[in-house]
């Protein structure tokens, strides 16, 4: 497919095939246009563009993705990370990160993304933007976010202590297991004890009861410094499937044996 070229546009596509932005804002239309003294409004540009195939829409008003001119046609990338990529262009300023098996996917450890995208938000007022267009969480980690294909990840170890600290907003703890064990080959003592900080005495449990069979230095490591005394409820205060003397964790939602889960690599 020949995509046009106008006299009034030249100078703009110019500039996005030498930046090759996976995304293009209202604002960096509005840059270039100033640059070279074109009156026209950026949304105008925007317009024109997507008309002629160089922009396609994302799910964020003002965001488009760009369409290079070697793609033979008007075909996206079809980046599964897009829709956080557009969120976080169209707000720089909002700390969030992605997390669960969105997270395992970049690091390696499962071989599919979530269909919707797991994004942990600071921030309850954060949360509701992103509401829609991902499975959104509110959880603020102590340890900083990695960056991997240039959007923010929460570090294996703040991943686990979310899915601990708040057992609810895991989608699907029976998808965990494609994952689970082998993401927590590379975890750390040291940023796990760094995570725990200042958090519940359950949410120590709760984790001490989770990696037992995949890490049992760290679950016994943490239960020699925590000693329990109370019961700490994974899952609702229901029927238990399971109660573990060791980290007195009361288990009603899980549906596997943490204790039978190893390390496969």
């Amino acid at each position: 497919m020949t995509r046009s070229i106008s006299n009034s546009l030249s100078g703009i596509l110019q500039d996005l095939e030498l930046e090759r932005p996976l995304l293009v804002t209202t604002d960096m239309l509005s840059d270039i246009k100033d640059k070279y003294g074109i009156s026209t409004p950026a949304r105008t540009i925007a317009y024109r563009l997507r008309k002629r195939g160089w922009l396609l829409p994302t799910d964020r008003k003002g965001v488009w993705e760009f369409i290079p001119a070697e793609v033979a046609g008007v075909y996206s990338s079809q980046d599964p990370l897009l829709r956080v990529r557009s969120f976080l262009k169209k707000y720089p300023d909002i700390i969030c990160g992605l997390t669960f098996q969105t997270a395992a996917w970049l690091y390696g450890d499962s071989n599919r993304v979530s269909a919707n995208l797991d994004v942990s938000v600071q921030g309850y007022k954060n949360a509701r933007l992103l509401k829609g267009h991902a499975s959104v969480s509110v959880f603020e980690p102590r340890l900083p976010y990695e960056y991997i294909s240039n959007v923010p990840v929460l570090s294996r170890e703040s991943v686990i202590v979310h899915m601990i600290s708040k057992p609810s907003s895991v989608p699907s703890w029976a998808g965990v297991t494609e994952w689970l064990p082998d993401f927590c080959a590379d975890i750390s003592i040291d940023n796990m004890i760094i995570e725990l900080k200042n958090r519940p005495t359950s949410v120590a449990q709760r984790l001490a009861y989770l990696v037992q069979g995949v890490r049992p230095d760290i679950s016994d490591e943490l239960l020699r410094n925590l000693t329990p005394k109370n019961t700490a409820w994974f899952g609702d205060r229901k029927q238990t499937l399971r109660y573990d003397k060791k980290s007195l964790v009361a288990d009603s939602l899980l549906p596997f044996d943490p204790g039978k889960m190893e390390i496969s690599i």
